[in-house]
């Protein structure tokens, strides 16, 4: 009986303290299993980028042509595409740096046209264009460091769409379920800020107790259950 007594003590006061922790698991779990991530990341409302036949060798610019227009030190160099053009982009010693391939124009920073072409064409949903903006300190859920174009579509399909500044990447498109959904994440992973650190010395705590907690409720079962079982004696 000292043992039931104990693991009673032990499950009482473990629940209390971290019962409610243990219920933000079960109900974070269910919201993050209840859609598929390709739709909380807004997968259905971007278009992938369009796929243009282009002779490089006939229309484009020699890569030695381009290389001799810059200013710095160029480290590497590859061929892309940017809202139906081709480009060269750049790893330059002041960061990246995207061409024209065809009139050798830089387009990095990305200007408010290009940027607004590049939305318009990946944007996959039903709305309108209704907010454009630049930023030059995105907030967290833009995954960028650095300046970047945001654009608000709606009200069918709202979705917000992030556009890097420098390179013209669609980084991010976010919608109401995306943010519900970053609430819960961090919810679950016990990081309330940044949303990324699923290894903090709170989750590791919480998590050894609510092993605890659980293995406290086992001993209470088994003695319950064996409780149940015991032969009762009858009245005199």
């Amino acid at each position: 009986m000292r043992i039931f007594r104990l693991m009673s003590q032990i499950h009482l006061w473990l629940g209390i303290a971290i019962g409610i922790q243990v219920m933000l698991w079960l109900i974070s779990g269910l919201v993050m299993v209840l859609w598929p991530i390709e739709t909380v990341r807004g997968e259905h409302l971007r278009h992938a980028e369009a796929e243009i036949a282009i002779d490089w060798a006939g229309d484009a610019l020699p890569l030695a042509t381009i290389l001799a227009s810059q200013d710095t030190a160029v480290m590497s160099a590859r061929t892309g595409r940017l809202a139906g053009r081709p480009v060269w982009r750049l790893e330059t010693a002041d960061g990246p740096q995207m061409v024209d391939a065809r009139t050798g124009e830089d387009l990095t920073p990305v200007d408010e046209d290009l940027a607004r072409e590049i939305a318009l064409e990946r944007y996959a949903g039903r709305g309108a264009l209704t907010e454009q903006v630049r930023i030059e300190t995105p907030p967290r859920e833009a995954g960028l460091a650095v300046p970047a174009w945001r654009f608000e579509f709606g009200p069918e399909d709202p979705a917000t769409l992030y556009i890097n500044s420098q390179t013209g990447e669609l980084r991010a498109v976010r919608t109401t379920l995306w943010r519900v959904y970053d609430v819960f994440w961090g919810l679950h992973i016990m990081d309330w800020s940044t949303r990324e650190n699923f290894n903090s010395w709170w989750i590791k705590a919480t998590s050894a107790l609510a092993i605890l907690f659980g293995l406290a409720g086992v001993v209470l079962t088994v003695y319950r259950i064996r409780w149940m079982l015991r032969p009762k004696r009858r009245p005199a």
